[in-house]
């Protein structure tokens, strides 16, 4: 029998109009019928902003403003490179637990780079001290993570609380505080949505894309603007491939992956898998001619990889995925096809030469899923199984399960069609979208 809507249940069971027992992390009701529990809290909806006619003095006035707010480092003067020193002294005893965890804990877990140099630590971390909605979201992410590792329901609903009070924070200071630190608070949404599962069905990459288009693309020059852009690019460009549409920005590799240079090989592979992203609906001779352009740019990078080590590995396992996903897209050709074949060989060989415990593994999940569920083999299907494992004992991020059970039904959707028909031209993205009614979580 249906109930009238709550405020507290699951957005499911409230888009239902069903009482929900408020289960963490999945509602039994969602659990029993089988259905995509899509979690608590408060969507956001982003509006682009409204345009108004005004004159030009107001006009002029409000460029001096946007320009003033943007330079970080003359608003921010507060804003210290030293991770150690950014938790305020008068945070009570349990948020400053959280903070620390994020600090020593989590930040560590999401960027590719070592904790010497790690963006989320130099850049992201010290905005705490002045914005309230990022340090909520920070101490919501954290709390999350610690629920998992303690087994602690109560931990999710502090998450949840703090997840509000971030909602709350940044309504209030959107239009007033420096755009960088709602930069940051809106992308941390996202990580957030990626790494626990949340399912928000919000899209925080429009909010962000409202937030930088507000001021013009030119005026984000600080190293730190040049951070949350990048961090930005790089989630825009995989969500382009988990929801089978074209990337949100127009970056063009401008901004090298997580604001470091050592990274401008993988930020110019992940340019071109958002030219790929971009010719889904296209027709056939602009596809064929796009494909072709792709793929000599791809064949092209091996003369400018220059790095080694975990990072030259990662880059080769990319380029790779990026040939699987190339020919989906152009040819919607995958497994049991030679070409596909060799590339899923080839990506997860170069994944496998890189230990779990590297920074580097936070960004291999896309290539190690595009591999993984192109691969027929018995021995390379239990390698993808082992490794998500192992990267979910390093990191306990619940995405690492979920992507675990979405390559399982990829490949048991393949193998029924190869067993029917003899061929496959499954799309292993449009399966989840499909039968999971939601993307992927690849990033």
């Amino acid at each position: 029998m249906p109930f009238s809507r709550t405020r507290t249940g699951c957005f499911t069971c409230r888009e239902d109009g069903y009482k929900c027992d408020e289960q963490k992390p999945f509602c039994g009701r969602c659990i029993r019928l089988r259905k995509t529990c899509k979690g608590y809290g408060v969507r956001l909806k982003w509006q682009a902003p409204q345009k108004s006619p005004k004159s030009k003095a107001t006009k002029s006035k409000q460029q001096k403003q946007a320009v003033s707010t943007v330079s970080y480092e003359a608003t921010m003067p507060m804003v210290r490179p030293d991770p150690s020193c950014i938790i305020p002294n008068d945070m009570n005893s349990i948020n400053r637990y959280l903070l620390h965890h994020w600090s020593n804990t989590l930040a560590c877990m999401v960027s590719m780079v070592p904790s010497s140099r790690n963006p989320f630590l130099v850049h992201l971390t010290p905005m705490i001290s002045c914005s309230t909605a990022l340090r909520s979201v920070l101490c919501s992410i954290a709390a999350c993570h610690l629920a998992i590792l303690r087994r602690d329901n109560s931990l999710h609903t502090l998450a949840t609380r703090h997840r509000l009070a971030a909602v709350s924070s940044l309504r209030r200071t959107i239009q007033t505080e420096s755009p960088e630190l709602s930069l940051a608070t809106i992308l941390m949404f996202q990580v957030s949505d990626r790494l626990f599962t949340m399912d928000s069905g919000v899209d925080h990459l429009s909010g962000a894309k409202a937030i930088i288009s507000q001021c013009g693309i030119d005026t984000w020059n600080s190293s730190s603007a040049s951070f949350l852009l990048s961090l930005c690019s790089y989630h825009d460009i995989l969500a382009s491939v988990s929801r089978g549409a074209s990337p949100v920005f127009e970056f063009d590799g401008k901004f090298p992956m997580e604001g470091i240079d050592s990274m401008k090989a993988l930020t110019s592979v992940l340019r071109i898998v958002g030219q790929i992203s971009k010719m889904r609906g296209q027709g056939p001779e602009e596809l064929d001619a796009q494909g072709h352009a792709v793929e000599m740019a791809l064949d092209a990078l091996d003369q400018s990889l220059i790095t080694s080590g975990d990072v030259a590995h990662t880059v080769q396992a990319y380029k790779d995925a990026a040939f699987i996903y190339l020919y989906r897209v152009w040819r919607n050709q995958g497994a049991p096809h030679p070409s596909a074949l060799k590339h899923a060989r080839r990506c997860l060989t170069q994944l496998a030469f890189v230990p779990v415990s590297s920074p580097l593994v936070s960004a291999q999940v896309w290539p190690l899923w595009t591999a993984g569920c192109e691969s027929i083999d018995d021995d390379q299907r239990q390698f993808v199984r082992d490794r998500v494992d192992a990267m979910y004992e390093v990191r306990h991020l619940p995405s690492l399960r979920r992507i675990k059970q979405d390559i399982e039904e990829v490949w048991r959707i393949k193998d029924e069609q190869r067993n029917l028909i003899g061929i496959d031209n499954v799309d292993c993205i449009k399966a989840i979208l499909r039968t999971r009614q939601r993307e992927a979580d690849i990033a």
